[in-house]
């Protein structure tokens, strides 16, 4: 058994110093070293691709380029950087196309060689990454032979301290080719298909709340940075005016009325409040008003449509019973024709967030008129026949799908922001504009649209309208305006719009949303307590909209996922609301209020300093010792005041305080609690009548004594006069 054991032994020591040999022979970066399919562990090395040339495969490309950075984001040196790129087989379909998108598994079906990076990396370094390959010919290309769509990975490997050689990072990339190189090999143009594109020019988050004075304040001044050069808005506006005039004949914009309303606001000068609550002179005015005059040019002769205001979650304002703001946030076109005038947006278009409805919010809209929504295909139940649809049974709404697969790929509605802004990020929509137009299904119709809040950079958005201008003119599409496709009749239908639990789970949180109920209860309450007065001539609705439009910014899709963010919204609306109630009051006198009688009134000074006369009903307090009578409604007018005498009888004296409070009819608070003292030496009506009835009542009982004893003595004194029985005789 010892023998045996000792020839394990040596077997196991030769096989250990012929792997040490082996290691040690192996050349530097050697292409057949292994490469594990998944990293050794996330946080050892980031790779950060910085530029992917060319971004579409042409006849005139023979390599690919790659450049970017990997650090050492690990506590341990790392030896032996190298990259190399990979390709994987063809795609052919949609689906195909969504799973390879950011997929870091090993497609194989071509390698290169591994390149040096870098002979080692401290923890915290980096260093320049730059790979370029052949398209095809040599043994180490990507050996690309037929137009199509592939899967191509970016793979750095590397040897962590005390660790094994492993892949330490990787980036996955979709590169389609339209022609091959070399070869003559290229797609050719069949049938165009029809493209229409949404442009969304909507705001990160609604900004504009009421300063101390009344008067409208942006939270922030982070909207003027957006609007200047190098900021989001400003670079999408830029990009899409120099489309060129064939691409702007398939675009509409997307424009959001409160955005419009707010660039207005801070072109003639604005205040934003800052972090300690002051007010401050806000610097974007130059910016708002340069790029509200680029999109008037543009405007004028281009397609628009206007989002629900503030971009409002619809959905959740209908299923919280919120119809009158659902159908206040529908009707904000006239707000984007006022602004953008002589321009008017395309009338009945909705653009849903998230791409759906549920059956409550349809019925809502199609109250309001024909609406033509923009929907992703998916959430339509029943589907038969051609775009557009017609949804259910009623000929008011229609449907026109947007393509999934391009939406998703630029980022989707709930897409990253910081994931928008890398670069390449429009490159897997590049790749999905390619397949469907060029390669695969031509002549289906595509919708566009982006994420509603894009924040691809400008270079990222140069290039996916480049790859749209070159399908175009490549004869692989063609633009249809929207307006086009919204007008031509149902070539189908569909039993209606489906919206599940994923959807619910995207609203607002839930606690916004019965803020935003309670607060509309209580304004429009308040509303049907004011009326116009004659003297001042305002309508009450001029102080109610701005509640109804804050109510909509507190609603609103960009606090998706951010119910903190919703919560601060609610709490603007609800102080808005409390600053306008508190403009009626009743006056405190601050000295004791003497009652000369058990049955005086009470007297009060109600105030308004509102612009409308208001209708207050006026309650006094639970108080020991007094008892209120009905009271009647006062109507106090604009600017004024008016005196009242409260009737109340004083059942007790001494000295006492009454609380009184005013509230609209409806029972909405107003103003605060006024506490007033009384002092009163006087008995009210019962006391006294109590006190009567007990007077007599021991009158009668003194009286009733007195006439007995009375009675009694002389009784006693008759007896006193008599002779003694039988004393005579």
């Amino acid at each position: 058994m010892t023998a045996t054991m000792n020839r394990v032994t040596r077997v196991t020591v030769v096989m250990l110093l012929a792997a040490v040999l082996l290691a040690l022979a192996a050349p530097f970066g050697a292409a057949a070293q292994p490469t594990p399919t998944v990293p050794e562990s996330p946080s050892r090395m980031r790779l950060d691709v910085a530029s992917l040339v060319p971004r579409v495969i042409t006849a005139d490309t023979p390599v690919v380029t790659v450049t970017g950075r990997v650090t050492n984001t690990g506590d341990r040196r790392i030896d032996r950087v190298q990259v190399r790129l990979q390709r994987g087989e063809v795609l052919t379909t949609d689906t195909d196309l969504r799973e390879a998108h950011n997929r870091k598994d090993d497609p194989v079906a071509a390698q290169s060689t591994f390149i040096p990076v870098a002979d080692r990396l401290e923890p915290g370094a980096s260093a320049e990454v730059a790979v370029t390959v052949p398209v095809r010919g040599a043994d180490s290309s990507l050996r690309i032979d037929e137009p199509g769509v592939y899967p191509l990975l970016v793979n750095v490997n590397g040897q962590p301290e005390y660790s094994g050689r492993a892949r330490l990072a990787a980036e996955s990339v979709l590169l389609p080719a339209l022609s091959v190189p070399g070869t003559g090999a290229t797609a050719t143009a069949g049938t165009p298909t029809g493209v229409t594109l949404l442009w969304p020019l909507i705001d990160d988050n609604p900004r504009v709340v009421q300063g101390p004075d009344g008067r409208p304040v942006l939270t922030d001044d982070d909207l003027a940075g957006s609007l200047a050069p190098g900021g989001r808005l400003h670079g999408l506006l830029t990009a899409i005016a120099g489309a060129g005039p064939q691409l702007l004949s398939a675009t509409c914009l997307a424009v959001d009325p409160d955005l419009l309303e707010t660039v207005q606001l801070m072109a003639v000068g604005y205040q934003v409040r800052t972090g300690d609550g002051r007010v401050a002179a806000g610097t974007g005015a130059p910016a708002a008003a340069a790029w509200l005059a680029s999109l008037r040019a543009l405007a004028r002769e281009h397609c628009v449509i206007a989002v629900p205001y503030a971009d409002a979650d619809l959905v959740a304002l209908s299923r919280a019973g919120a119809a009158d703001l659902e159908k206040l946030a529908l009707s904000s076109a006239s707000v984007v024709s006022e602004a953008l005038k002589p321009a008017a947006p395309l009338p009945g278009v909705l653009w849903p967030a998230g791409g759906t409805l549920d059956e409550r919010t349809l019925a809502d809209i199609t109250g309001v008129g024909p609406t033509t929504v923009l929907t992703d295909p998916a959430n339509l139940r029943g589907r038969q026949g051609a775009q557009p649809y017609a949804v259910g049974e009623s000929a008011a709404v229609r449907a026109l799908p947007i393509d999934p697969t391009v939406s998703e790929l630029l980022g989707g509605d709930s897409g990253d922001p910081a994931d928008q802004r890398r670069p390449l990020s429009v490159q897997g929509a590049v790749a999905a504009v390619a397949l469907r137009t060029a390669l695969t299904e031509p002549g289906r119709p595509m919708l566009i649209a982006p994420p509603r809040r894009w924040a691809a950079p400008s270079d990222e958005l140069q290039v996916f309208l480049a790859t749209l201008r070159d399908v175009f003119t490549a004869g692989f599409a063609q633009p249809v305006p929207l307006a086009q496709a919204v007008a031509a009749e149902p070539k189908g239908n569909a039993a209606g719009i489906s919206y599940g639990s994923d959807e619910r789970a995207a609203e607002i949180a839930s606690t916004a949303t019965a803020e935003v109920v309670r607060i509309n209860a209580a304004q429009r309450d308040l509303r049907d307590a004011m009326s116009i007065d004659d003297t001042a001539q305002v309508d009450p609705q001029v102080l109610i909209a701005p509640l109804h439009y804050g109510l909509l910014r507190a609603a609103s899709t960009a606090w998706r996922g951010r119910p903190g963010a919703a919560e601060r919204a609610t709490a603007e609306v609800a102080a808005q609301l409390g600053a306008l109630s508190r403009q009626v009051t009743v006056n405190n006198p601050g000295r004791p209020l003497t009652l000369a009688s058990g049955n005086s009134p009470i007297p009060v000074l109600l105030s308004n300093t509102m612009p409308v006369a208001i209708t207050v009903r006026i309650k006094l307090g639970d108080t020991p010792g007094v008892r209120p009578e009905p009271l009647t409604d006062v109507l106090i007018p604009a600017h004024g005041a008016v005196n009242r005498y409260l009737p109340a009888e004083v059942i007790r004296s001494g000295r006492f305080t009454v609380d009184v409070s005013l509230s609209t009819p409806g029972g909405t608070p107003l103003g605060s609690t006024a506490r007033l003292e009384l002092t009163s030496t006087a008995y009210g009506k019962i006391t006294l009548i109590i006190t009567i009835t007990a007077a007599a009542a021991l009158f009668l009982l003194v009286g009733l004594r007195t006439f007995r004893r009375v009675r009694a003595s002389r009784r006693t004194g008759a007896g006193e006069d008599l002779p003694a029985a039988g004393g005579a005789g």
